[in-house]
């Protein structure tokens, strides 16, 4: 059975996948080692961006950096 983007992106924070870089006002950045490359994540003047091949804010890498540092802002950025 294959992994919906929010139960991947819960796996990834409880196996310690998720390595926040950078935190200030308005920019996170994060490395998030996916099944089998790490991708870069950040938070940006209002959007979300990954190296990931999804190319939307509700990849998978996304939705973990959300739920460790902005559970409640909601996605929407590129």
């Amino acid at each position: 059975m294959r992994e919906n983007a929010a139960t991947k992106a819960r796996r990834y924070l409880t196996e310690g996948r998720v390595v926040v870089t950078h935190v200030s006002q308005g920019r996170v950045d994060a490395s998030i080692r996916g099944d089998g490359i790490i991708h870069l994540a950040t938070f940006r003047t209002g959007c979300w961006s990954c190296t990931c091949e999804v190319r939307t804010d509700q990849c998978s890498h996304l939705i973990a950096l959300r739920l460790c540092t902005a559970p409640d802002l909601p996605a929407g950025g590129r």
